[in-house]
């Protein structure tokens, strides 16, 4: 059947480039690479988190040409801390990094060392690895530049060029220890047995110059 030129002209061959641009695009809209995440509960006895991926998938158009969108369904996810000698609590509401492992990663979870794949899956939402310590706008934190900086509940360590800052209730200390330098106290000394090497003989003084303990040939005779 002969169809008119008129119409031919609102008719175009198939173009090569757009169809493998247009497959390109599907396939890469299906694969999960990299996502924000924000955590949901931890589970520390296998380091592991329910995460809520942070985006929302498009299922189709309203009417009016507006998306229709749905949550992800929660996912697990193992829990990297980057560091493997640093570990901290996980909160609700932290946000992270989550990466998809190109091949599943349960086979590796469970038995560690090299593995046969088990499952056959790519790129999914099953084998994601969340990294914490990425932060949004809503939740930044006051930046300290001029020192490293660790805090947690009311701690706050400060480690600076020159000196060390330490803000705590309570600090334990379970060792031995060894001191070169002068050690100034405001406050009190609680001591249930002091000893002094050497055979040093002398008064320890508190800011104030209070004596609070003498000690004669490395032996402490006296507490204030």
């Amino acid at each position: 059947m002969y169809i008119s030129s008129k119409f031919n002209k609102y008719s175009a061959p198939a173009d090569l480039i757009q169809t493998l641009k247009s497959n390109s695009e599907s396939t890469a809209a299906k694969i999960n690479c990299m996502r924000i995440g924000v955590v949901q509960e931890f589970y520390p006895e296998n380091l592991t988190v329910q995460v809520k991926i942070a985006d929302k998938k498009v299922i189709g158009l309203n009417p009016d040409g507006s998306q229709i969108l749905k949550e992800y369904p929660l996912i697990y996810a193992k829990v990297c801390y980057c560091n493997p000698f640093l570990t901290y609590p996980l909160m609700q509401g932290m946000e992270c990094i989550l990466l998809f492992n190109d091949r599943e990663i349960e086979t590796w979870f469970i038995n560690g060392g090299s593995n046969i794949q088990a499952y056959p899956r790519m790129h999914d939402l099953s084998d994601a690895i969340a990294i914490v310590g990425i932060r949004s706008l809503p939740n930044m934190i006051q930046i300290l530049t001029d020192c490293l900086h660790l805090f947690y509940g009311q701690s706050d360590l400060q480690i600076k060029d020159e000196n060390i800052n330490l803000n705590t209730g309570t600090l334990n200390i379970t060792a031995n220890t060894f001191q070169t330098g002068d050690t100034t106290q405001d406050g009190t000394i609680t001591a249930t047995s002091l000893n002094a090497t050497s055979a040093a003989s002398g008064d320890l003084v508190d800011s104030q110059g209070k004596v609070i303990a003498k000690v004669t040939n490395g032996i402490v005779t006296s507490i204030s």
